[in-house]
């Protein structure tokens, strides 16, 4: 069992963040393999809220959504309960528990535009290749809007345990580009078993 303890900026103030993880130590394709070359690096494109700060993955309404590494789900910032927000409908946000190739132990990985509430719940743990939902293309004010743009996965990056002036985020948000680490998974035969 892996126990892992950070010091953590919440709102300001410094925190002690302690979680355990005894799960396999791998990273995964976030969609079927058959999706893999569906994506290109968008990130910085621009977009009405600003530029863009993900990678988007095309692949048909429903296809399964996994988790990138294993890690415990938190909630994104902005979202309610089931996960709602205006930018990305339904999402799912993973705290790493390891590190994983560029992914640190504690990043956060946020997938957006789900079809439908994710059944996990802040604090439910996952593991690498666990389905967390589907394919869908939500997003907007009122909860449960499906808009015109092609179904997609947005994949968000989010540097997590960071300490000031060690930064490896490209945007104020934290935001980290996934381009690179998709193309390391997808390198690797879309799953890497790590040491």
């Amino acid at each position: 069992m892996l126990l892992l303890s950070a010091l953590l900026v919440v709102g300001g103030f410094w925190m002690w963040d302690s979680f355990t993880y005894d799960g396999p130590r791998e990273a995964v394709f976030p969609l079927p393999q058959t999706f893999a070359n569906n994506y290109e690096n968008d990130w910085g494109a621009p977009r009405p809220q600003g530029p863009h700060e993900g990678t988007d993955i095309y692949a048909p309404e429903g296809a399964p959504i996994y988790a990138v590494t294993g890690g415990t789900v938190t909630t994104a910032r902005g979202s309610s309960e089931t996960g709602w927000n205006t930018l990305g409908g339904y999402t799912v946000m993973i705290r790493a528990a390891y590190d994983a190739g560029p992914v640190e132990r504690g990043d956060l990985l946020y997938y957006a535009h789900l079809r439908e509430p994710s059944p996990l719940q802040p604090g439910d743990e996952v593991e690498a290749g666990d389905e967390i939902g589907e394919v869908g293309r939500t997003a907007g004010q009122e909860e449960g809007t499906v808009q015109d743009f092609p179904p997609h996965l947005h994949l968000g990056w989010y540097e997590g345990f960071g300490l000031p002036g060690d930064s490896r985020s490209q945007a104020q948000s934290g935001a980290i580009n996934p381009y690179p680490l998709l193309r390391w998974v997808e390198g690797n035969g879309g799953r890497v078993v790590l040491e």
